[in-house]
């Protein structure tokens, strides 16, 4: 079976297929209709932009027809302003109610979050999702050995011996560990850009996040908390994102600086 095909009946020889590739690998054939340069197949990211630009569903790739994608509803656009006022009020939430959030709940989101672009299409990212309180407050108490060990940040260590109390992972009833194999072309973008784009469609949700930095820090130095989250073999954590239901609400947007920009 070829990698695409053209069903000429429908095929309108506009061409918007041959422009949109971004590698190229199509070109107008001697009858107009759309085909694909010689080994093209061997370059071809698989991206879909050729299915998903094409008007007249004339084109296949990989088996797969127009008829069989989800179509794109323009009811369900966002428009520009709420778009705006769901970034501007995302807020890094690091203080949850004690209720947990549904796994039927994170496997809608990150059924969603797989669209997230990623390098070449390679689609590299995983997920270790965690929503035992022990085994939280476990990987917060691993990070605070790590600090233990290496003399850093001496008052959160202090209060985790003192009061209990665990400014790691704030008790999040949910941690979304983003990781890859080590050899994949770039994970920390690509796992970066998939966490980011969790944490904004959870706000949507009414869930809030907070990246877990002291976390992702020890993790990427300390064995036995690498360890303990039993990665397959040659991954690295390359973002983590503590989850959960925000006890409080946030009726105001507070001011940041205006955009450093410049123009070239």
């Amino acid at each position: 079976m070829s990698l695409i095909a053209i069903d000429t009946e429908k095929c309108k020889k506009d061409g918007i297929c041959v422009t949109e590739c971004p590698f190229n690998l199509l070109k107008e054939g001697a009858d107009g209709i759309p085909e694909m340069i010689a080994k093209g197949d061997l370059v071809c990211i698989r991206c879909g932009h050729c299915l998903a630009v094409c008007p007249s569903g004339a084109l296949t790739l990989e088996g797969v027809a127009s008829e069989s994608c989800e179509t794109v509803r323009k009811d369900l656009t966002i428009e520009t302003d709420a778009m705006a006022h769901l970034i501007k009020t995302r807020r890094s939430i690091r203080v949850y109610k004690d209720k947990p959030v549904p796994r039927d709940t994170v496997s809608r989101l990150l059924d969603t979050v797989r669209w997230a672009p990623t390098a070449k299409n390679y689609q590299p990212v995983h997920w270790t999702l965690v929503d035992n309180p022990e085994t939280i407050r476990k990987m917060a108490g691993l990070t605070i050995d790590w600090f233990r060990e290496n003399n850093l940040f001496p008052e959160i260590v202090a209060t985790w011996e003192k009061r209990g109390e665990d400014l790691i992972l704030r008790d999040a009833p949910l941690m979304a560990i983003a990781h890859a194999h080590e050899s994949s072309l770039i994970p920390t973008v690509d796992c970066t850009i998939a966490a980011t784009t969790l944490e904004l469609a959870a706000s949507a949700m009414g869930i809030g996040g907070c990246w877990a930095g002291f976390f992702m820090e020890a993790v990427s130095h300390y064995a036995p908390l690498k360890a303990a989250l039993d990665l397959p073999e040659g991954h690295n954590v390359y973002a983590a994102l503590m989850l959960g239901y925000p006890k409080f609400n946030y009726p105001r947007i507070p001011q940041r600086d205006e955009a450093k920009t410049r123009w070239l």
